[in-house]
């Protein structure tokens, strides 16, 4: 009888942890997770994990890719909901916001360093003007003294996707070569056209074109020349962590003093503008501070849709040299991940580095919609809650791809729709 009565209190305590789960802001079988393979067979390892890009592809599968020790590409197969690993990226320590797709279908990759971790920092600081972020800049030069720079890499899905990879086994990739040596590739997009691949490195900004048909690198420029440590990140610099290509073949993001910036690759030549990102800007004789854009989105008719470091959303139109402020999801700073959904939603995770984020959407009729920590409970199953993501794709069916990006990272699906609980619809209408 004691057993019993052990058996049944142990088993009311897991539940009610497991209640714990439980996202109250929607319908829970809204939200699940996929391990990223099969554990103890193909499954990527826990300190190589974190999910640091997502690419939705043309073919339905969603490609990943991953940041640690070692950084590894995987696919999200609708179709069977599973994550099937697909090897290692030779030495690339990290995959930054880099994968897009080519007009053929391949997946091109741009590799780096781990630009998600804690930069090592000199102890004893100099004094003086500007002294701190003098320091800062030459700690960031000594972590990539030695680094011979991010490669960029061709993967054909149609060669590798149906072979199956084992830990250790090196991915199915053609080295391109290295965009900007001792830098890593911190973004990337292609031109419409699909001939042209544009990339921004880290920690120097230098922009780069890939000419896929003659396979030659150029570099037009720096993107940006001021020294800024924006947002939570304060010990890395601040470095635009998208950039988005327009119908007309004009390349976009923002560059110094928060600007707006564009490069028009008919002139080869960059174009200024007066449009300013919505942040917080420090100006004084010791520090020149602003914030970049962490995600952008061009839209059919040229809209630019972005989010920045300080954590705001805004949309922006070329034509007439106008940005509009949608506000802060989120008190806090940074928007750490964002798609455009197929039931016209901004989706955004928000949040800092070490604490719990959280799911938003934003339309123009409904203003924020607060979705909540992403909590997931199948218990007696299984059941996570997870605190860190930096990656996010739509798929084919609308499904919402969000990536962790904690040590023992999984990738979560969340399903538009249903019920959103009442409180949680920003009051003010942005119209």
């Amino acid at each position: 009888m004691k057993r019993h009565i052990v058996a049944v209190l142990a088993l009311s305590a897991a539940q009610l942890f497991a209640q714990k789960c439980v996202n109250p802001h929607f319908d829970a079988q809204r939200l699940d997770f996929r391990d990223l393979g099969y554990p103890g067979a193909t499954e990527i390892p826990a300190d190589s994990s974190p999910i640091t890009a997502l690419l939705a592809h043309s073919n339905g599968r969603v490609y990943g890719a991953t940041t640690g020790k070692a950084s590894h590409l995987f696919a999200w197969d609708a179709r069977v909901n599973k994550v099937f690993p697909l090897g290692i990226l030779a030495s690339a320590k990290g995959v930054h916001h880099a994968l897009v797709e080519g007009p053929d279908g391949i997946v091109y990759i741009g590799t780096g360093l781990g630009e998600i971790g804690t930069l090592r920092l000199t102890r004893d600081m100099p004094e003086g003007r500007r002294a701190i972020e003098t320091q800062l800049w030459k700690d960031i030069q000594s972590h990539y003294a030695d680094y011979e720079g991010g490669h960029l890499y061709a993967y054909d899905p149609i060669q590798g996707d149906d072979a199956v990879y084992l830990e250790g086994t090196p991915a199915r990739v053609v080295d391109l070569g290295i965009p900007v040596p001792s830098n890593s590739v911190y973004a990337l997009t292609i031109s419409p056209d699909g001939k042209t691949l544009y990339g921004i490195s880290y920690p120097d900004a230098v922009f780069f074109a890939y000419d896929i048909a003659s396979k030659t690198f150029t570099r037009p420029g720096k993107w940006m020349e001021k020294l800024s440590y924006p947002g939570p990140e304060r010990t890395w610099r601040g470095v635009p962590r998208a950039l988005a290509c327009t119908p007309n073949g004009t390349v976009w993001s923002s560059g110094d003093d928060g600007l707006l910036r564009a490069y028009i690759p008919a002139l080869g030549a960059f174009s200024e503008t007066h449009m300013r990102i919505p942040g917080e800007y420090w100006e004084t004789q010791a520090y020149n501070g602003f914030p970049v854009v962490e995600q952008l989105f061009a839209k059919d008719d040229g809209t630019l849709v972005g989010t920045t470091s300080d954590g705001f959303i805004f949309t922006a139109q070329p034509n007439t040299d106008t940005l509009q402020s949608w506000g802060k999801p989120r008190v806090e700073r940074r928007v750490r991940a964002a798609t455009l959904g197929k039931d016209g939603r901004l989706y955004t995770i928000c949040g800092e580095r070490d604490n719990v984020c959280r799911l938003f959407s934003f339309r123009h009729d409904e203003g924020h919609l607060d979705w909540g920590v992403l909590g997931v409970d199948r218990s007696p199953y299984y059941a996570k809650i997870a605190y860190q993501f930096d990656a996010m794709a739509t798929a084919a069916d609308g499904t919402i791809l969000i990536g962790e990006s904690d040590r023992r990272a999984k990738l979560f699906l969340f399903i538009p729709g249903g019920t959103v609980m009442p409180g949680v619809l920003n009051p003010t209408n942005p119209r």
